[in-house]
């Protein structure tokens, strides 16, 4: 049988000019993402890692859904994520207000713990925004505070270091690197990311760069142990390939089984040719809920029509979703559903 998502692979050009105006039973917790004793390290398993870019559920008045919420993040610890990412792109960050992002914090770090909870600087527009908003997320439960380059420095490559490197000496414990998408799109290069690097208080960067060229400078440009984990790679095979970390996606979001078990069986060299099927699945489920669905009212449909208590309901200027749209939903949950039992596994809902 094969699998593919209805409507065209679009280009990661595309992508990026295109889809988006801003940014459960208990199983025991994975081994993943906590900071060792004394050090302030950030430590990911040895595996490829995936995080989820948690949504944010909204009521039918546009407020915080936090019963919602909470299911979603139980399903996500219960379906294997390593760590969740509150308040990022698929949590519509630029909709959501400070007190909101830091009471969604609050929410996730109850249920991942606080070396498991990332959250998004949303705040980071100058130096002292980003000193003043870490110490509120980790003091809400982040572990982990996720710099945002392109919402700090939007000047050229010498201005974003120094911007950086100034952040990075201003904030104890370990702190992230976010490339978001649009609106404040940059992508740092290899060389920025090695300065950024070896600083030593940048210990993570969630990629949007997408080829594998770009994934193989990126991780020769950074030391041993330094996690990129990739979003939304069109070729995520090959991207694993070339020495990505990890996936933090949009499919993390709607279909994290699916994860768990790439992350799981990659180590196994023997086992990775029948990971490729299971990869260009992904990558083209990226692409629809990137492209021909509504993002983000496409995510979020995709989860209720699973079985989530959450609406695509949104705050930003999103159409409702079309019949047509409607049918994909519905058509990409089958096929997920086909793949899991091909696979062996058993969806969490």
């Amino acid at each position: 049988m094969v699998f593919h998502p209805i409507g065209r692979r679009l280009s990661r050009r595309a992508l990026l000019q295109g889809g988006l105006a801003g940014l459960v039973g208990v199983t025991s917790l994975p081994a993943v993402a906590q900071r060792a004793t004394g050090g302030g390290r950030l430590v990911l398993p040895r595996r490829p890692a995936f995080a989820v870019p948690l949504p944010t559920p909204l009521n039918g008045s546009l407020e915080l859904d936090l019963a919602a919420h909470r299911q979603l993040l139980r399903f996500y610890r219960q379906a294997g994520a390593d760590a969740v990412l509150a308040v990022g792109s698929t949590g519509e960050m630029l909709s959501i207000t400070w007190p909101e992002a830091l009471q969604l914090v609050r929410s996730a770090s109850a249920v991942f713990g606080p070396s498991r909870t990332w959250a998004s600087l949303s705040v980071g527009r100058s130096v002292e925004a980003c000193l003043r908003g870490a110490a509120e997320l980790r003091q809400a439960g982040a572990g982990l505070p996720v710099v945002i380059p392109g919402l700090l420095a939007g000047a050229g490559s010498t201005e974003a270091e120094r911007l950086l490197l100034e952040v990075g000496r201003g904030i104890p414990g370990p702190l992230g690197l976010y490339e978001s998408i649009t609106p404040f799109h940059r992508a740092l290069p290899p060389p920025l990311l090695g300065a950024l690097a070896a600083q030593g208080h940048f210990q993570l960067l969630k990629t949007t760069q997408g080829t594998p060229e770009l994934m193989a400078a990126l991780v020769a440009a950074v030391p041993g142990g330094f996690p990129i984990l990739e979003a939304n790679a069109a070729e995520l095979y090959a991207v694993l390939q070339a020495g990505a970390s990890g996936v933090l996606d949009f499919c993390a979001a709607c279909f994290p089984e699916l994860l768990h078990h790439l992350c799981r069986q990659w180590p196994d060299p023997t086992r990775r040719p029948a990971l490729q099927r299971l990869c260009r699945w992904i990558g083209d489920t990226d692409a629809l809920l990137l492209g021909s669905l509504a993002f983000p009212r496409g995510v979020k449909a995709v989860l209720a029509a699973r079985g989530l208590a959450i609406q695509p309901f949104s705050r930003q200027a999103v159409a409702d979703l079309t019949g047509d749209q409607s049918a994909q939903v519905q058509d990409l949950v089958r096929q997920f559903r086909a793949l899991s039992r091909d696979l062996g596994l058993t969806p969490v809902f």
